[in-house]
């Protein structure tokens, strides 16, 4: 019996007929089942993608929100939402995002976790391992808080090198900051030796080594999101708008005061040939005899013209005696004199002397003008079209209340030696005097020149000295300038914004605000950075 069974497996061995067949259908539950799992394999990866890609952008709206104070408190449901709007085929399968915060990198809950799951029986892998098929999605996305920055020097070219520049020995130890918006690698630049202490420095660009290995500065170079604050701004259309010159009228003297008069008459007797050569008669009551006239007060006149240094007091004056013969003969005529005496009291005199001087009002100055004498500004808006507004050496220019407008090229300069004392305008000025919308005037309230964008810009020159004083704003998109000397402030914060920003070897600025106030227009908003980092 075994010997026949060996003979029938050894005939079956030596045998090659129908060996193909044989093989495919031993291998046949294995290419089945190889394929079924190839397809399972597929919907693994499809579904791990999809959850994935959507686990990252919730954990990074989840970290956007906690990055913003108004909301902070509802990162969880941005995260969640984020996670349903990039899901389609898991949408039924994913279980709800888990999102909760974290600490990264030393920080204190300074990131936010996603973690999510998809989960479905597949027919090949269930087959195989007897459960249900899950993927599962991890995400981790830090943020940092931005920082806002504020500068009394703005340069708003875009790309421009040496777009603040400072050179010699300028001294500029107002901590109120500089900014430039210039992606130059060499966007703010420093030539000589200045002393400068600015408090903190940010641009877009490169920033000279020289204020990190000098200085105590915050330094922040090629910054995203700096913007200029005043970008936003449209140029006004006061109302009224008349066309204006400017004209010195000559000074004098003058004195005002109040006066009031009264007269009285006199009488005395006189005996003689004649009136040259009589003698005056004591106690006469004869023929042709008056008593005196004692006059009353007229009434004051108020705040008039008198003459030219005029004082408070009472003054008379007589007027021309006459003389009449009221009786008599040969040498014992008698005459009688009379004397009219006028009194004049003044009070409240006020002598003013006046130098030559132009006073000007609110309106459109074409081809602006140079000052040849004292100046005074009236409150109001002042459009400069064209030109230039040069204000000379050893001229008072002053003018609270205004905004000054350049349009078509007009530019500032202001010489050394001049006095100045400039203040901008008030909101309620902007539209009671200067017919501003009420939103145009919040907007530009603060803001003594402003420079129109259709300009097509020019260079400005500020040579301050210490009769200069600045309260306000200067803003020129289209425009360099150039500052040297110094200024002051009396009861507003100067700020400068200009397309270039020089300030030369004479600059001495150690303050920009008066005491208590600071610049609160910001060059960066202080946008958070927000990374995926897992």
């Amino acid at each position: 019996m075994l010997n026949s069974i060996r003979r029938t497996f050894r005939d079956l061995r030596a045998g090659t007929s129908g060996n193909a067949t044989l093989l495919v259908a031993l291998g046949m539950p294995v290419l089945i089942g190889g394929s079924g799992l190839a397809v399972d394999t597929a919907q693994w990866y499809m579904w791990k993608r999809e959850i994935q890609y959507a686990a990252d952008q919730a954990a990074l709206a989840g970290a956007w929100a906690r990055s913003n104070t108004d909301s902070a408190s509802v990162y969880v449901t941005r995260a969640q939402q984020e996670f349903t709007a990039n899901v389609s085929t898991t949408s039924t399968i994913s279980t709800t995002p888990n999102v909760r915060l974290a600490d990264y990198n030393g920080g204190d809950d300074n990131s936010v976790i996603v973690e999510v799951s998809a989960s479905r029986t597949l027919p090949f892998s269930n087959f195989i391992t007897g459960r249900a098929t899950t993927v599962n999605a991890f995400a981790q996305a830090s943020f940092t808080d931005g920082t806002s920055y504020t500068a009394c020097l703005i340069a708003t070219d875009e790309d421009d090198d040496g777009a603040i520049t400072i050179g010699g020995n300028a001294t500029l130890t107002a901590a109120c900051g500089l900014a430039a918006l210039s992606t130059s690698d060499q966007s703010i630049v420093i030539n000589g030796n200045p002393n400068i202490d600015p408090g903190w420095v940010v641009s877009a660009g490169g920033i000279d080594e020289w204020l990190s290995t000098h200085t105590d500065a915050e330094i922040n170079e090629y910054m995203s999101g700096l913007s200029d604050p005043f970008a936003g701004l449209t140029t006004p259309s006061p109302s009224p708008n008349s066309a204006q010159t400017y004209t010195c009228v000559e000074g004098g003297t003058r004195t005002t005061g109040d006066r009031r008069t009264k007269t009285d008459i006199f009488y005395t007797y006189w005996r003689g040939r004649n009136a040259n050569s009589a003698t005056q008669i004591n106690n006469y009551n004869g023929a042709g005899y008056l008593a005196d006239v004692t006059g009353t007060w007229g009434t004051w006149s108020i705040d008039i013209l008198l003459p030219p240094n005029s004082v408070d007091g009472v003054t008379p004056v007589d007027g021309t005696p006459t003389m009449t013969q009221v009786s008599g003969s040969g040498n014992n005529k008698v005459y009688r004199r009379e004397v009219v005496r006028t009194t004049t009291e003044i009070a409240n005199a006020e002598t003013i002397t006046t130098t030559t001087q132009a006073t000007l009002s609110q309106g459109t100055y074409s081809g602006g003008f140079q000052t040849r004498c004292n100046t005074v500004f009236n409150p109001g808006v002042y459009v400069i079209d064209g030109g230039e507004i040069r204000i000379n050496a050893q001229h008072q220019v002053t003018g609270a209340g205004i905004l000054i407008i350049l349009k078509n090229g007009a530019t500032l300069h202001i010489n050394g030696g001049a006095s100045i004392n400039l203040t901008a305008a008030t909101s309620a000025q902007l539209m009671n005097i200067g017919g501003l919308s009420s939103a145009q005037a919040t907007q530009f309230a603060g803001m003594l020149v402003y420079e129109d964008r259709a300009s097509s810009g020019g260079s400005s020159v500020l040579n301050g000295n210490a009769s200069t004083i600045l309260n306000g704003k200067i803003y020129l998109p289209k425009s360099d300038i150039t500052f040297s000397g110094t200024a002051g402030v009396t009861s507003a914060c100067l700020l400068i914004a200009a397309s270039n920003i020089t300030l030369t070897g004479t600059t001495d600025m150690t303050t920009f605000c008066p005491p208590g106030m600071a610049n609160t227009d910001e060059v960066s908003s202080g946008q958070a950075t927000i990374k995926l980092v897992a």
